[in-house]
């Protein structure tokens, strides 16, 4: 009797036991995915929103060159930055680009991404006060009039993607390359645009990555590039 009632007290102790990490558990799991959604949330928020952006973008009406939708420059203040930037024009602006007067028009952005501050958009419109550069390009008179609208503190790096290199032939063996730099013609000094864009985004010790794809030409639905206007 005395065995058996012992073998009840340890039975009972294992499973009070047993019991209360499966609660610690349970209430563990339950609390843990309202953040980690909001996480995602963000995460894919942030990736549909510049999907849909860049969906919008065309030909610039100043500063043309070719009919590349995304090119390669430094804004004002930034001509001693290692690195240019992903450039692109907007004639309506996303409701987060807001400038005194309004929403922003004729909008030109470009992808920044600092350490510790995540991913921005840098901008200005064409209906600033611009002056002409050396090169003869329209660009703002002053640096401070560049406004800054931030996309995710969460993004934590930035690579690009390019398939195959610069001077492949169509015969030629390509494969996907992603670099932490953009890739930079060691003999012209050129550099060129990525395919894609992968953002990563960190919170804690969750990471999340998603793949942006750079609108390089515009197509028209009839499989003609769209002219500028």
């Amino acid at each position: 009797m005395i065995e058996v009632l012992l073998a009840l007290c340890i039975g009972g102790l294992v499973l009070t036991a047993a019991s209360s990490l499966l609660v610690t558990i349970s209430r563990a799991w339950a609390e843990r995915p309202a953040t980690r959604d909001a996480f995602d949330a963000h995460v894919n928020g942030v990736a549909h929103f510049l999907s849909a952006v860049l969906e919008e973008v065309t030909l610039p009406t100043l500063n043309q060159s070719g009919d590349d939708l995304i090119d390669l420059q430094r804004p004002v203040g930034f001509s001693d930055s290692e690195d240019p930037l992903i450039h692109f024009y907007l004639r309506e602006g996303p409701p987060i680009l807001f400038w005194p007067t309004g929403p922003a028009s004729r909008a030109h952005c470009y992808f920044y991404f600092e350490d510790g501050e995540g991913l921005s958009f840098l901008w200005f419109s064409e209906l600033q006060e611009l002056e002409k550069n050396d090169e003869g390009k329209m660009e703002l008179e002053d640096e401070g009039a560049l406004f800054k609208t931030p996309i995710s503190p969460f993004c934590d790096e930035i690579f690009y993607c390019y398939y195959g290199e610069e001077d492949a032939t169509a015969d030629d063996i390509k494969e996907w390359e992603i670099m932490d730099n953009l890739e930079e013609n060691i003999q012209s000094g050129k550099y060129r645009i990525p395919d894609f864009i992968k953002l990563v985004f960190k919170w804690e010790e969750e990471e999340l990555e998603r793949t942006i794809t750079l609108p390089i030409k515009r197509i028209s639905p009839s499989g003609i590039e769209e002219e500028p206007l």
